[in-house]
C-alpha cells in the first residue's frame, strides 16, 4: 500500500471489466497463507470488490510488483527449541474513510515461528483510539487462549 494514501471506494473511474480485478484479489488472498505481509493490503483492496475502479486496479498491480520482486518472502518453518508464545497487536482508529472504522492485527509466534495471524476490520465504529486497542487485545487474547487449549 502507499504510505500516508487512504483510498476510497469513491476515488477514481469505475472499471469496464471487475471480473478481472476480482479475480486479481482472489488470487492475493490466497497468497497471503504464505506470504502475511500482504494480508493488510488484499484486505483493504477486497472490500472495494462490488465497484472497483482504476484506482484499486493501480494499486492492485502495485502490490503484483512487490510480490515479484520479493520472491524469497514467506512462511519459513525452521527447528526452535523454544516454545513460548508471543503475541504483537496494533489497530488503525478509525482509518476506513467510507464507514469509520478500525483495522485490528495481530501475529502470534511460538518461539520464532509465525503460527497466527490476522488483519481485518473490526465489527463497530470506535468511539476512541483506546477503544479500538482494547477490542484488538480482547481479539488477539481470544486467539492466544485458542492456541494455548491446543
Amino acid at each position: 500500500m502507499i504510505v500516508g494514501k487512504m483510498i476510497s471506494i469513491s476515488d477514481g473511474e469505475l472499471l469496464e471489466n471487475p471480473i478481472v480485478y476480482r479475480s486479481l484479489i482472489g488470487g492475493l488472498q490466497y497468497l497471503t497463507h504464505t506470504q502475511s505481509d500482504l494480508s493488510f493490503a488484499v484486505n483493504k483492496l477486497s472490500q472495494f470488490l462490488k465497484a472497483p475502479t482504476t484506482c484499486h486496479w493501480n494499486i492492485a498491480k502495485i502490490i503484483l510488483r512487490y510480490v515479484k520482486g520479493t520472491p524469497h518472502h514467506g512462511l519459513h518453518i525452521k527447528h526452535c527449541d523454544q516454545l513460548a508464545l508471543t503475541r504483537y497487536s496494533d489497530v488503525n482508529w478509525s482509518c476506513c474513510l467510507d464507514d469509520r472504522r478500525s483495522i485490528a492485527g495481530y501475529c502470534v509466534y511460538l518461539g520464532d515461528l509465525l503460527v497466527s495471524w490476522s488483519s481485518k476490520k473490526q465489527a463497530v465504529v470506535s468511539r476512541s483510539n483506546t477503544d479500538s486497542k482494547y477490542r484488538a487485545l480482547a481479539q488477539v487474547s481470544a486467539e492466544i487462549s485458542w492456541i494455548q487449549a491446543l
